[in-house]
Protein backbone atom coordinates (compact mmCIF):
# COMPACT_ATOMS: atom_id res chain seq x y z
CA UNK A 1 0.00 0.00 0.00
CA UNK A 2 2.89 2.36 0.76
CA UNK A 3 4.15 2.04 -2.83
CA UNK A 4 0.67 3.00 -4.08
CA UNK A 5 1.10 6.53 -2.69
CA UNK A 6 4.48 6.91 -4.39
CA UNK A 7 2.71 6.98 -7.76
CA UNK A 8 1.56 10.61 -8.25
CA UNK A 9 -1.87 9.86 -9.81
CA UNK A 10 -2.82 7.92 -6.68
CA UNK A 11 -3.79 11.05 -4.74
CA UNK A 12 -5.99 12.65 -7.40
CA UNK A 13 -7.73 9.34 -8.09
CA UNK A 14 -8.27 8.58 -4.40
CA UNK A 15 -9.56 12.04 -3.44
CA UNK A 16 -11.76 12.34 -6.52
CA UNK A 17 -13.35 8.93 -5.84
CA UNK A 18 -13.94 9.80 -2.19
CA UNK A 19 -15.49 13.12 -3.22
CA UNK A 20 -17.70 11.32 -5.74
CA UNK A 21 -18.96 9.02 -3.00
CA UNK A 22 -19.56 12.00 -0.70
CA UNK A 23 -21.47 13.75 -3.49
CA UNK A 24 -23.65 10.74 -4.26
CA UNK A 25 -24.40 9.80 -0.65
CA UNK A 26 -24.39 12.77 1.73
CA UNK A 27 -23.66 16.10 0.04
CA UNK A 28 -24.97 16.54 -3.49
CA UNK A 29 -24.42 20.28 -3.74
CA UNK A 30 -24.49 21.27 -7.43
CA UNK A 31 -23.04 24.78 -7.90
CA UNK A 32 -23.40 25.18 -11.68
CA UNK A 33 -26.35 25.35 -14.06
CA UNK A 34 -26.64 23.38 -17.30
CA UNK A 35 -24.98 23.83 -19.76
CA UNK A 36 -22.29 25.87 -17.93
CA UNK A 37 -21.05 22.89 -15.98
CA UNK A 38 -20.29 21.07 -19.25
CA UNK A 39 -18.87 24.12 -21.02
CA UNK A 40 -16.60 25.23 -18.17
CA UNK A 41 -15.62 21.71 -17.18
CA UNK A 42 -14.88 20.67 -20.75
CA UNK A 43 -12.74 23.75 -21.28
CA UNK A 44 -10.79 23.19 -18.05
CA UNK A 45 -10.29 19.47 -18.78
CA UNK A 46 -9.05 20.33 -22.27
CA UNK A 47 -6.47 22.71 -20.84
CA UNK A 48 -5.41 20.05 -18.31
CA UNK A 49 -4.96 17.42 -21.01
CA UNK A 50 -3.01 19.81 -23.21
CA UNK A 51 -0.77 20.82 -20.31
CA UNK A 52 -0.12 17.18 -19.38
CA UNK A 53 0.66 16.16 -22.98
CA UNK A 54 3.06 19.09 -23.37
CA UNK A 55 4.80 18.13 -20.11
CA UNK A 56 5.22 14.51 -21.23
CA UNK A 57 6.37 15.49 -24.73
CA UNK A 58 8.95 17.91 -23.29
CA UNK A 59 10.41 15.07 -21.21
CA UNK A 60 10.46 12.67 -24.15
CA UNK A 61 12.18 15.19 -26.44
CA UNK A 62 15.01 15.37 -23.91
CA UNK A 63 15.22 11.57 -23.73
CA UNK A 64 13.94 11.43 -20.17
CA UNK A 65 11.35 9.02 -18.82
CA UNK A 66 8.20 10.52 -17.33
CA UNK A 67 8.02 7.56 -14.93
CA UNK A 68 9.20 8.80 -11.52
CA UNK A 69 10.35 5.28 -10.64
CA UNK A 70 13.12 5.49 -13.25
CA UNK A 71 16.38 7.32 -12.58
CA UNK A 72 16.79 10.87 -13.83
CA UNK A 73 19.89 11.62 -15.86
CA UNK A 74 19.29 15.27 -16.72
CA UNK A 75 17.11 18.14 -15.62
CA UNK A 76 14.32 19.27 -17.95
CA UNK A 77 14.00 23.05 -17.71
CA UNK A 78 12.75 24.10 -21.14
CA UNK A 79 9.27 24.50 -22.59
CA UNK A 80 6.51 24.36 -20.01
CA UNK A 81 9.12 23.56 -17.33
CA UNK A 82 10.49 27.09 -17.73
CA UNK A 83 7.25 28.38 -16.15
CA UNK A 84 6.50 25.69 -13.58
CA UNK A 85 8.54 22.92 -11.99
CA UNK A 86 5.42 20.75 -11.73
CA UNK A 87 3.17 21.28 -14.76
CA UNK A 88 1.94 17.67 -14.79
CA UNK A 89 0.72 17.98 -11.20
CA UNK A 90 -0.91 21.30 -12.07
CA UNK A 91 -2.63 19.52 -14.95
CA UNK A 92 -3.94 16.86 -12.56
CA UNK A 93 -5.32 19.54 -10.23
CA UNK A 94 -7.01 21.28 -13.17
CA UNK A 95 -8.43 17.95 -14.34
CA UNK A 96 -10.04 17.31 -10.95
CA UNK A 97 -11.53 20.81 -10.99
CA UNK A 98 -12.86 20.25 -14.52
CA UNK A 99 -14.29 16.84 -13.64
CA UNK A 100 -16.02 18.45 -10.67
CA UNK A 101 -17.53 21.07 -12.97
CA UNK A 102 -18.75 18.50 -15.52
CA UNK A 103 -20.16 16.33 -12.71
CA UNK A 104 -21.64 19.49 -11.17
CA UNK A 105 -20.24 18.43 -7.81
CA UNK A 106 -18.82 20.86 -5.31
CA UNK A 107 -17.42 17.89 -3.39
CA UNK A 108 -15.33 16.85 -6.41
CA UNK A 109 -14.27 20.45 -7.08
CA UNK A 110 -13.10 20.65 -3.46
CA UNK A 111 -11.08 17.43 -3.93
CA UNK A 112 -8.48 19.76 -5.45
CA UNK A 113 -7.61 20.92 -1.92
CA UNK A 114 -6.49 17.60 -0.36
CA UNK A 115 -4.82 16.65 -3.64
CA UNK A 116 -2.83 19.89 -3.64
CA UNK A 117 -1.90 19.36 0.01
CA UNK A 118 -0.70 15.81 -0.73
CA UNK A 119 1.29 16.97 -3.75
CA UNK A 120 2.76 20.05 -2.06
CA UNK A 121 3.76 18.44 1.24
CA UNK A 122 4.38 14.82 0.28
CA UNK A 123 4.95 14.04 -3.42
CA UNK A 124 6.84 17.13 -4.57
CA UNK A 125 9.19 17.35 -1.54
CA UNK A 126 10.18 13.68 -2.06
CA UNK A 127 10.97 14.39 -5.72
CA UNK A 128 12.86 17.57 -4.83
CA UNK A 129 15.04 15.71 -2.32
CA UNK A 130 15.83 13.14 -5.00
CA UNK A 131 16.71 15.83 -7.56
CA UNK A 132 18.90 17.66 -5.07
CA UNK A 133 20.79 14.41 -4.37
CA UNK A 134 21.18 13.36 -8.00
CA UNK A 135 21.49 16.65 -9.88
CA UNK A 136 22.64 19.00 -7.14
CA UNK A 137 23.69 22.55 -8.00
CA UNK A 138 21.91 22.63 -11.37
CA UNK A 139 18.61 21.79 -9.65
CA UNK A 140 19.22 24.41 -6.93
CA UNK A 141 19.73 27.05 -9.62
CA UNK A 142 16.57 25.92 -11.38
CA UNK A 143 14.53 26.28 -8.16
CA UNK A 144 15.75 29.86 -7.87
CA UNK A 145 14.55 30.68 -11.41
CA UNK A 146 11.28 28.74 -11.61
CA UNK A 147 8.51 28.49 -9.01
CA UNK A 148 7.22 25.18 -7.76
CA UNK A 149 3.71 25.77 -9.10
CA UNK A 150 3.19 29.02 -11.05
Amino acid sequence: MKKFFRVPPAFPILFTLIAGVVHSTVWAFEPLNDPWNYISGGFIISIAILMFVIAVMTFRRRGESFDIRRPTSQLVTNGIYASSRNPAYLAMLLAIFGIGCVANSLAIILAVIPTFIAFNWYTVPREERYLRRTIGHEYEEYTKRVRRWL
